[in-house]
C-alpha cells in the first residue's frame, strides 16, 4: 500500500531523533526486529540459576508489582517456568498491606507462607537493596528484573534492568513484562518466547512504555496474535465481553488496562493474576465479574477524587509551577488523579493520600519539561521510599515533611522553567488534511502506524472549516452533537454544547479530528470524532437573540446580594485596560468578545494569538469568542481578571465579581429586541412550561430555545425572560442533574415582585 506523503512526513520528523531509526522496518515491522535477549547484562546468569534451581526441585517464587505490567510479566514468567516443570509460586504484593515494591512485612510473608529457595523479581527490586540483604539472609536466593531506574546503589544479586549498565543491548525502553518476556528467551529460545507476545502487547502499550525500536514489534505482533485468537484464553474472554471486533492499541489503553488495573488499585490484583491464566469458562466469567466490581469501585472513586480536587484547586496558588495536594484520596487512585491534573494544568502533579501508618503516599505525573524522577531523587532526605522514571513517580513521605518538600519541588522546577513552558497549545497539529480525506482509504493508510502509545502517539488531523451546520445525536443523547463538514462529514463530538455556537459562526477553525478504523459485523466502518477545536480568523453572524439571552442570564445572576462590587469596575477606556493586563503576564485574564465590534477591538489591539474558545484550566490568557458565553465560577478558577467588551444592562457581569476582578464597558449596547411584561405573555409561557416539563435541555436557555419552537409564536427571548422571573419567585427550577424543568409548589406571588423583573429596563 501506498502511504500519503504527508504521513510519511510526519513519521520521519516524529522518530528523527531515534538512533538508527529504519522508516521501511517502522511501516513494515517483523519478529527479526528483536533484539538478542542474551546481549541483556547479566541474563546468562539469571537463566542458569533458574534452570539449575528447577532441575534440583527448588521452590521458585515470583513476585511482581500490583499494576497491570507487573501482573502481566507474574503471568508470563509463571505460565513458562509451569511448563518447564518448575515447583513455582507467586506473590503479587497488596497495595494496602504490603506497600509499593518490595518490603520487609512482604518478605516477612513470603518466607513464611512459601519458604522459597530462590526470588525472582518482575518489574520490581532495582531499589529493594535492604529486602535482597534479608532474603539473602534468610538463604533465599534472589535475581531480580525490572525496568525502572536504578539508584546509585543497587541490590547485591544478579539483576536484569534494561537501564542498568546495558549498553551492549542497546534499548532500555522495555517495560517490566518486556524483560520477563527476554528472560523467556533467554531460558527457552525466541519460538518459546513469542508465545507470550500477547500478555507482553497489553503490557508495553499498558505501562506507557515508548512504542519505538522493539517495543513497537511486541504490541504490534501481540495485538495480531490477540485479534487472530492465538492468545490465552483469557484474552479472547476479554475481547467479546468488551464487544471489540478488533482490538487496537486505544482498546488496550483505555478499556482493558484501566481493568486490569483495577484490582490492585482497589483490593487485590492476585485476582488479575487468577483471571489470566484461567482456562474454564465458569471461573473466567467468576473472576471476570470481580475484576468488573472493582472497576465500578475504580470509576466511583475516581468521581470522589475528582470532586475532592475541584474543592482543593480554589485554593491553589496558580503562580507555582507544581500541584501538590493530600487530602482524603483513596491511595488506589492518586495515580490516576495526578495524571488528570498534569493533563488538565499543564504541570507537574503529585497526590498524596494518607496511609494507615500516618505517612503520606503520593503518586506524580509530569510534563516533558521537568524530569520529576531526576529532581526527586535529588531530595533523598525527606523520601520514605522513591521509585519512578521522567513522567511517573511513586514515593512516600512524612506528613510533617509536605511543605517543606512542596516549597523544595517547586525551587527546582523554578530554576529549569520558564512561564511559558506550561502554556497549553490547542492550535498544535500534525498532519492537515482535507473533508475528502476523511475516509476508509486514508484510515487505512493512518493504520500502517499503529500501535500507538509512547513516543509513537496517533497524529492530530486538522482540518480547517468555517462555517458547519451542528445537531444533537438525538433527543436522548442531547448532549452530545453531529458537526457536519462542508461535504457533508459527519464528526461526532462529545458534550458539545458549549462549542456548538463557535461551530457555527463563520469564523476559520482548525478542527482536531480523530479517524480511525472500526468494525461492524465483519466490515470496515469509518469512526470519525471531533476531538478539538480552535479559532483562527473569528468572524461572528451575528445572532442578536442567543447574544441577548445570554444577558438575561447573567445578569439575573447578578442581582443578587453575595456579589462582591470591590471587584466590579466600570470603564471608559477598556482598552488600555486590556493591553496592560495581557502585556503583565501570560496568566489570568480572559477577554470576552461577542459580535463583531468586539473581534475590530481585538484585531487592533493585535490579540489574535490569544483567541480561544474557552477558558483553560490552567489559567492561561485567553480571549474568548462567541456569540453565547456563560460560565460557572468553576469554569474560571485559576483566572484573576475577566473583561467584557459590551453590555445590554447595567451591572449585567457582576455575577462574575465573586472570584474575579470584572471590567465592564461604561456603555450599553442598545436592545433591539423587544420583550413583553405584560402578565398574559407569562401565563403563556407558563403554560407552555408545564405542558413540556419533560423535555430535555441542556440549561435553561437551551429549554427556551426548545419551547420556542413548540410554541411558534413566543420567541426564545420572550420565554427565557418568563422563565427567569419565575425561577427566582420559586414556581419553578431548572434541574441540571435532571436537565428539565421542574415545577414547584409554591404561594402566590406577583410577578412584578421579582428583583430580576424590576431590574431589566427594556
Amino acid at each position: 500500500m501506498l502511504v500519503d506523503e504527508r504521513i510519511l512526513e510526519f513519521i520521519k520528523k516524529k522518530h528523527e531523533n531515534e538512533k538508527d531509526f529504519d522508516l521501511e522496518k517502522y511501516l513494515n515491522p517483523s519478529l527479526n526486529d528483536l533484539r538478542d535477549a542474551n546481549k541483556l547484562k547479566d541474563i546468562d546468569l539469571a537463566a542458569k540459576k533458574i534452570k539449575d534451581a528447577i532441575n534440583d526441585g527448588k521452590r521458585i517464587l515470583v513476585y511482581g508489582d500490583y499494576d497491570s505490567d507487573g501482573i502481566c510479566a507474574v503471568t508470563i514468567l509463571y505460565l513458562h517456568l509451569k511448563n518447564m516443570g518448575a515447583n513455582v509460586d507467586v506473590f503479587i504484593p497488596n497495595r494496602f498491606e504490603n506497600g509499593y515494591g518490595m518490603s520487609v512485612e512482604a518478605i516477612e510473608e513470603i518466607v513464611s507462607e512459601f519458604a522459597p529457595d530462590l526470588v525472582v523479581t518482575v518489574d520490581l527490586g532495582i531499589t529493594a537493596i535492604e529486602e535482597v540483604e534479608i532474603l539473602k539472609q534468610e538463604g533465599i536466593d534472589v535475581v531480580v528484573t525490572d525496568h525502572h531506574l536504578p539508584l546509585a546503589e543497587v541490590p547485591d544479586c544478579v539483576i536484569i534492568d534494561p537501564k542498568h549498565d546495558n549498553a551492549e543491548y542497546g534499548f532500555d525502553g522495555l517495560c517490566g513484562a518486556g524483560v520477563a518476556y527476554k528472560l523467556v528467551e533467554a531460558l527457552s529460545g525466541k519460538t518459546e518466547a513469542n508465545k507470550y507476545l500477547d500478555i507482553c502487547a497489553i503490557a508495553t502499550v499498558g505501562d506507557i512504555v515508548p512504542l519505538i525500536d522493539e517495543n513497537r514489534v511486541i504490541a504490534k505482533f501481540g495485538i495480531d496474535k490477540i485479534n487472530n485468537g492465538e492468545c490465552l484464553k483469557s484474552l479472547t474472554f476479554l475481547k467479546n465481553k468488551l464487544e471489540l471486533e478488533r482490538l487496537t492499541s486505544t482498546d488496550i489503553s483505555f478499556k482493558i488496562v484501566p481493568r486490569l488495573n483495577a484490582c490492585g488499585r482497589m483490593d487485590n490484583a492476585l485476582k488479575v493474576f487468577e483471571f489470566l491464566i484461567q482456562t474454564e469458562d465458569k471461573l473466567l466469567e467468576e473472576k471476570y465479574a470481580e475484576i468488573e466490581s472493582d472497576n465500578t469501585l475504580r470509576l466511583a472513586t475516581i468521581d470522589k477524587g475528582t470532586k475532592i480536587i475541584d474543592e482543593l484547586m480554589k485554593k491553589y496558588n496558580f503562580d507555582e509551577p507544581s500541584i501538590l495536594v493530600h487530602g482524603d484520596f483513596h491511595e488506589g487512585t492518586i495515580g490516576i488523579v495526578a495524571s488528570r491534573l498534569c493533563h488538565d494544568y499543564n504541570k507537574p502533579a503529585i497526590v498524596f493520600a494518607k496511609t494507615e501508618d500516618g505517612t503520606l503516599k503520593g503518586s506524580g505525573r509530569s510534563i516533558d519539561k521537568v524530569d520529576l524522577h531526576k529532581i526527586i531523587s535529588g531530595m533523598g532526605g525527606m523520601l520514605l521510599n522513591f521509585g519512578g522514571h521522567k513522567m511517573a513517580v511513586g514515593l512516600e513521605i512524612e506528613p510533617e515533611n509536605f511543605e517543606v518538600f512542596k516549597e523544595e519541588l517547586n525551587k527546582k522546577i523554578l530554576e529549569i522553567t520558564t512561564p511559558k513552558d506550561f502554556l497549553i497549545d490547542n492550535s498544535r497539529f500534525d498532519i492537515k488534511v482535507t473533508d475528502d480525506d476523511l475516509s476508509i482509504e486514508f484510515a487505512k493508510q493512518l493504520e500502517k502506524l499503529e500501535p500507538y502509545g509512547d513516543s509513537n502517539e496517533k497524529p492530530l488531523l486538522m482540518l480547517e472549516q468555517e462555517k458547519m451546520s451542528v445537531m444533537p445525536i438525538s433527543e436522548k443523547a442531547f448532549k452530545h452533537y453531529k458537526c457536519f463538514t462542508a461535504k457533508n462529514n459527519a464528526l461526532v463530538a462529545f458534550n458539545f454544547y458549549k462549542d456548538s455556537f463557535v461551530c457555527e459562526s463563520p469564523a476559520k477553525k482548525q478542527i482536531i479530528v480523530d479517524l480511525s478504523l472500526g468494525q461492524f459485523k465483519g466490515k470496515d466502518k469509518l469512526n470519525l470524532f471531533l476531538k478539538g477545536l480552535s479559532v483562527v480568523e473569528p468572524k461572528f453572524e451575528t445572532s442578536k437573540e442567543n447574544d441577548f439571552m445570554t444577558a438575561l442570564y447573567n445578569k439575573y445572576y447578578s442581582i443578587f446580594d453575595f456579589n462582591n462590587r470591590e471587584n466590579y469596575v466600570v470603564c471608559e477606556d477598556l482598552e488600555s485596560i486590556i493591553k496592560t493586563k495581557f502585556a503583565e503576564s501570560e496568566y489570568g485574564t480572559i477577554l470576552v468578545a461577542t459580535t463583531g465590534e468586539d473581534l475590530e477591538v481585538v484585531k487592533r489591539l493585535g490579540l489574535e494569538k490569544y483567541v480561544g474558545e474557552k477558558p483553560l484550566k490552567n489559567g492561561q490568557n485567553v480571549v474568548v469568542v462567541s456569540p453565547r458565553q456563560i460560565y460557572e465560577l468553576a469554569d474560571v478558577f485559576g483566572y484573576k481578571n475577566i473583561i467584557f467588551l459590551h453590555k445590554y444592562f447595567d451591572e449585567e457581569h457582576l455575577f462574575y465579581s465573586q472570584r474575579l476582578k470584572v471590567y465592564e464597558n461604561a456603555k450599553n449596547s442598545q436592545i433591539d429586541i423587544k420583550i413583553s411584561k405584560e402578565r398574559e405573555i407569562f401565563a403563556k409561557v407558563y403554560k407552555l412550561a408545564t405542558a413540556f416539563v419533560g423535555l430535555k435541555a441542556n440549561d435553561v436557555l437551551d429549554f427556551s430555545h426548545k419551547l420556542s419552537l413548540k410554541d411558534g409564536a413566543l420567541s426564545a427571548s420572550q420565554i427565557l425572560f418568563s422563565l427567569i422571573v419565575f425561577m427566582e419567585l420559586n414556581f419553578l427550577e431548572f434541574d441540571d442533574v435532571l436537565c428539565t424543568i421542574s415545577i414547584l409548589k409554591s404561594k402566590k406571588t406577583e410577578i412584578t415582585s421579582s428583583k430580576f423583573y424590576q431590574s431589566v429596563v427594556l
